[in-house]
């Protein structure tokens, strides 16, 4: 049978001679656009340069002398625009890192951070509070959390070498020393670990590495710092630590110096930069100082009665080792107290007259300050007579020069109970409602602990005619370590 061949079938299109031309014609036609754009464009950032130079000079600080770095010349030669995607990533792997608790590895994201954006202080801030407060607590052992609060120290000090004058990197500073090392759950610690690691610098020197330092590379650093005026002090003898420390001006710290200095120091000069810190209005930023002198005399108090405690109640034959020495080191913070009490006195009263509306919140402040006084000169007193009847080989009798003093303690110890009274009727008056054990109550056993006190030593002069000296009157605290 043969084939059909379908009768309707049409011919098969030709292509059109004239697509190929119009395809081209329009690409040309996109090209040329694109060009006439690229053209504007560029046209306007010539235009717009100098404007978004003035805008980035107010935002970023950059520090002439440090362009010839490679550090910081290298990343934006070779990555340029693409510098912030980069950093970008970096911020998303730092967080990814301190979820997962990849301690290291995070440090280094930081440096690398800051080595992409140099002049961003923001980046300085925000890492090194990551360091001091939240990596800090991530550890139980308090020599790990203190090695990160002075990590976290040192990395706001390195930025400002990148973006100086910076005042809220400097206020950051002064809050390290202020809340973290100062008044955070870990004070003691803190507190007495700085003085400790301040009168063994002598054992490092700059350069010098091994385990057997500890953190003092890190506080090495940190004193050394120009704005706090510190240098260390020779030894006072060749057999040991006799009179390590710093010396700040004409005063000899020679056993460790506050977490309190600092603070003031780095307070101060936030308020003395072109820019005052964002974070605070002015009547808190401005209160910052005098809260911690007053908190420089408290600091001084307690580790001086603690120490005090502790030397005459552990056996005679450890104590007389380094007896001298610890007597010096009371003595010095007595010093302190005495001299800083004065000064933070006027600096309240400076400040309460230019802002008079904040006399009902820091009154009670200055009225604490000389409650400290009192109370300072008091427990001098009682030290030294216990020092003078240690020194006359524990030997007592009515009259002598030990008792004199112990009478003299006695005296003051009330002296220090009328300014603690007033401080009290101040500070927490019996017409507001305080939470149970913060209010009046609660401050009272500073009260009792004074009459143990005074008790104590009226018992003593007893007692140790006889040879058999009654000590636990020094186990009672006369002041907290708390705010």
């Amino acid at each position: 049978m043969p084939e059909l061949i379908p009768t309707n079938l049409t011919p098969p299109r030709q292509p059109d001679s004239n697509l190929r031309a119009r395809i081209k014609s329009q690409v040309r036609r996109d090209q040329l656009i694109c060009v006439v754009i690229t053209a504007v464009l560029i046209a306007g950032i010539f235009l717009i340069e100098p404007s978004l130079k003035q805008q980035r000079s107010r935002l970023v600080q950059s520090n002439d002398k440090n362009i010839g770095q490679l550090l910081l010349t290298f990343p934006r030669l070779a990555l340029g625009g693409f510098r912030g995607i980069l950093a970008m990533a970096l911020w998303e792997n730092a967080e990814h890192d301190k979820n997962v608790q990849k301690w290291r590895p995070l440090e280094t994201d930081y440096n690398a951070i800051a080595a992409l954006e140099p002049y961003f202080a923001s980046d300085y801030i925000f890492n090194a509070w990551n360091m001091s407060y939240n990596l800090s607590a991530q550890y139980h052992g308090l020599g790990t959390k203190y090695k990160w609060v002075l990590d976290g120290l040192i990395y706001l000090y390195k930025g400002e070498h990148y973006v100086p004058d910076n005042a809220n990197m400097i206020i950051n500073e002064a809050n390290d020393f202020f809340l973290k090392l100062g008044t955070s759950f870990e004070r003691k610690y803190y507190c007495a670990r700085w003085r400790y690691d301040i009168a063994h610098l002598y054992r490092y020197k700059p350069g010098e590495k091994g385990t057997q330092f500890g953190t003092l590379p890190e506080v090495y650093f940190i004193v050394h710092q120009p704005e706090f005026k510190c240098e260390l002090l020779p030894a006072l003898d060749r057999k040991g630590p006799l009179g390590h420390g710093v010396k700040v001006g004409k005063i000899h710290y020679r056993y460790g110096l506050s977490v309190f200095y600092f603070a003031w120091v780095e307070y101060g000069r936030a308020m003395h930069q072109p820019k005052l810190p964002t974070d605070s209005g002015i009547e808190v930023l401005e209160s910052w100082q005098p809260m911690a002198l007053r908190l420089w005399c408290r600091d001084d108090i307690y580790y001086a009665q603690r120490l005090t405690n502790h030397i005459f109640t552990e056996p005679e034959a450890k104590m007389l080792r380094r007896f001298p020495a610890r007597v010096r080191n009371i003595l010095d913070c007595y010093r302190n107290v005495s001299i800083n009490g004065p000064r933070d006195i006027r600096e309240w009263h400076v400040y309460l007259q230019k802002y008079p509306d904040q006399y009902k919140v820091h009154h009670q402040h200055l009225l604490e300050t000389r409650y400290f006084m009192a109370l300072a000169r008091a427990e001098k007193a009682m030290f030294e007579g216990l020092v003078a009847w240690q020194n006359n080989d524990r030997k007592f009798r009515i009259g002598d020069r030990a008792d004199r003093y112990l009478l003299l303690a006695i005296s003051r110890f009330k002296t220090a109970m009328v300014a603690f009274h007033t401080y009290l009727h101040e500070a927490y008056p019996r017409s507001a409602g305080f939470p149970k054990g913060m209010g009046r109550g609660g401050q009272m056993k500073f009260m009792r602990a004074m009459e143990a006190r005074i008790d104590g030593i009226e018992s003593f002069r007893l007692t140790a005619q006889r040879g058999a000296p009654n000590l636990s009157f020094l186990d009672p605290v006369t002041l907290s370590d708390s705010d």
